[in-house]
């Protein structure tokens, strides 16, 4: 099921084009544009991988340059990161998006994002709210966490 649903979250950020350039709060009045969808989706489809500790969509969304910094201040390789979700010692249950803004310009996208993570980090249980921005790059129809 795992892979049906990774293939599925591909295979929609494929069929779908990229073109223009906007920026739009999730509970702001404009639709959002199909580039925009497609960066949303691919933020969701990392936080279920990471739920569901799926390394395979995980290795998909993250560039392999990509590098983590916790609240704690320690810094991570993508390969440390996905690691310590598959060994258990991250553990995340449940992401609660509050607010989130997209800006797409060709092939690179911003996303500014408030959540609240619900999550057993390091032996500690907790639910810990925090705002973060990310840049997302358009790989070969996908869009790719790269910063």
């Amino acid at each position: 099921m795992k892979k049906l649903t990774t293939i599925f979250a591909m295979l929609v950020l494929v069929l779908t084009a990229c073109t223009g350039q906007e920026s739009k709060q999730r509970n702001g009045t404009s639709p959002m544009t199909t580039e925009e969808k497609e960066v949303y989706s691919a933020y969701e489809a990392i936080n279920k991988a990471m739920i569901e500790k799926d390394q395979t969509a995980l290795e998909l969304y993250f560039d392999e340059k990509l590098t983590f910094t916790h609240m704690s201040g320690k810094k991570q390789t993508r390969e440390e990161f996905i690691g310590e979700i598959m060994d258990g010692t991250l553990n995340y249950f449940k992401v609660d998006t509050k607010d989130y803004s997209i800006s797409v310009n060709g092939d690179t996208a911003r996303m500014k994002v408030t959540h609240t993570l619900t999550a057993k980090v390091y032996g500690i249980s907790g639910s810990w709210t925090m705002g973060g921005e990310n840049t997302y790059k358009k790989r070969d129809g996908i869009w790719i966490r790269v910063e």
